[in-house]
């Protein structure tokens, strides 16, 4: 069953500031932190540690991400990311009538006009002047489909045959259309943007024309029955294109467009139009239960230099992070556990992205986030020692930015901040603040656990710290609403910890006690 309980999120960093680097520059006030002493060279330290890092993919295995209608879905393909491969994004749904009696009089008074598959597209990454197609078919009635499941983005329907396509400009989809209905029996004209609207075959039409609600040709009575008749549609991208199109669920909906002879005034047709629509749990139709949706997304890798450098134990120079179901990086930083007895005021790993001319069309992920993997009972944890909480009806984790030492006004809202590589290319850079953590291992030797890197769609994982009071409890990652459940959608190259030019590495503030 869909049982999902989210926790308030934040991160609370227990650092008492940030500095820039070793010069007079504070970062503390940039970010609205308390200030720490100037790194001086007699009482106050700037150093760095090396890391090491290791790429790696994920698998069936070790990615349990499962899509939810409520989570944007993802379709189309790219078929040419010089640096990360190939994307093959799918979706699955269902629609179902509205009443037992969807239509205004009996089959043998009906006749077809059009019947149109509407879909509101929430936004476009890739390359959106490339022309697209986009099958839409049947799902056979031999899958196993249920409206109250969450599947895996491996999960992958067969199909009965092809039911319509079009081939659009994915920006061209923004681009106001006119469209006329006569769901109250007059014609209404209305201007709509953003939909992907794909005009089915008519044969398809009549075959939903030509159900009843009863006898032999019964396929409304119950939602059980109309799943007998139609499963649902499936949609994938068909032939080369290089973009993915964000769809949400909540709006998807059959139009179909028909004439049917009044009942007052035999032989006078009138038109009209009745809607199938996606149901989600909490509105289930009158026939029965929710529908189902599903999102298949599979990445292929095959002769980029992730899977050349990827599953190894020899540390790489470049880091790559695609988003769910994508790719991780484990790093390791030896010299923190030896780390003298010390005042730490700021432990920052910080990391940029290596320029390449695909990164305007393939943007990084929004997503990015760090966790440990805790060697002792071998789970990812958060971070230790650098999460406060609150309680109220349950506990929460607060001050969410602290972690990626950014705030709202300082970086545009982003959880990384814009910098020029040594050849003036504007990149991305991101410092994760583990301050908390590094004063624990300085001073009480707590373990030092190696980190994971990567961009998680959703990920639910416990505090780090021994013992906490919140125990086996489970807080949401990415914190943000409009990030949660966001998959395919972002990728890119790091420096790695023996990069040449662009090095991953920890950078501490201190004062020797």
């Amino acid at each position: 069953m869909r049982k999902r309980h989210f926790f308030a999120l934040g991160l609370f960093l227990l650092a008492t500031g940030f500095i820039v680097s070793c010069s007079k520059i504070n970062l503390a006030t940039e970010l609205g932190q308390g200030l720490i002493p100037e790194v001086d060279n007699i009482h106050t330290f700037d150093t760095t540690l090396e890391v090491e890092t290791f790429n790696g993919i994920f698998t069936a295995a070790n990615d349990s991400f499962r899509s939810s209608f409520e989570f944007p879905q993802i379709l189309g393909k790219i078929d040419n990311d010089p640096i990360f491969g190939k994307t093959d994004a799918r979706l699955y749904f269902q629609v179902s009538p509205q009443t037992k009696t969807p239509f205004l009089n009996e089959p043998s008074k009906l006749q077809l006009d059009s019947v149109v598959l509407v879909l509101n597209n929430t936004f476009i990454y890739g390359d959106t002047a490339m022309p697209q197609t986009i099958n839409i078919s049947e799902i056979a009635g031999s899958n196993d489909f249920q409206g109250d499941t969450m599947y895996l983005l491996s999960k992958q329907m067969t199909t009965a045959g092809l039911l319509g396509s079009r081939t659009i400009v994915p920006h061209t989809l923004k681009d106001s259309v006119t469209v006329i209905d006569f769901k109250d029996g007059t014609a209404d004209t209305t201007k709509v943007a953003n939909q992907l609207r794909v005009r089915l075959d008519d044969a398809f039409g009549r075959r939903l024309l030509a159900y009843d609600s009863a006898g032999a040709n019964d396929g409304y009575s119950t939602d059980s029955v109309f799943r007998s008749k139609f499963k649902g549609f499936a949609l994938e991208s068909a032939g080369a294109a290089n973009t993915l199109l964000g769809i949400s669920m909540l709006n998807a909906q059959l139009q179909v467009y028909y004439r049917y002879e009044n009942k007052t005034t035999a032989g006078d047709m009138d038109t009209a139009t009745t809607f199938f629509n996606f149901q989600k749990a909490s509105s289930v139709t009158l026939t029965g239960n929710e529908n189902g949706s599903s999102n298949y997304i599979a990445r292929d890798f095959g002769g980029t230099q992730i899977e050349a450098t990827g599953g190894d134990a020899i540390a790489d120079p470049l880091v790559y992070i695609a988003n769910t179901p994508g790719t991780y990086a484990t790093v390791k930083i030896p010299g923190l556990a030896t780390f003298p007895n010390s005042v730490i005021h700021l432990a920052e790993l910080q990391m940029e992205s290596v320029f390449d001319n695909s990164d305007t069309t393939f943007t990084s992920p929004e997503n990015m986030f760090l966790d440990v993997l805790d060697s002792t009972d071998h789970k990812y944890k958060l971070v230790p020692y650098v999460f406060g909480l609150t309680y109220s009806s349950g506990y929460a984790i607060t001050n969410f930015p602290a972690f990626y030492s950014v705030n709202s006004s300082g970086n545009g809202g982003h959880n990384y901040y814009f910098k020029k590589d040594p050849q003036g290319h504007l990149v991305r850079q991101w410092r994760f603040n583990i301050t908390g953590y590094a004063q624990k291992i300085a001073l009480e030797k707590v373990p030092l656990f190696d980190f994971r890197l990567y961009a998680p769609a959703g990920v639910g994982l416990p505090l780090g710290d021994r013992n906490p009071v919140t125990g086996e409890s489970k807080f949401s990652v990415p914190q943000s609403g409009n990030l949660f459940g966001m998959s395919a959608v972002g990728r890119v190259r790091l420096g790695g910890g023996n990069h040449q030019g662009q090095k991953m590495k920890l950078r501490i503030v201190y004062s020797k006690l």
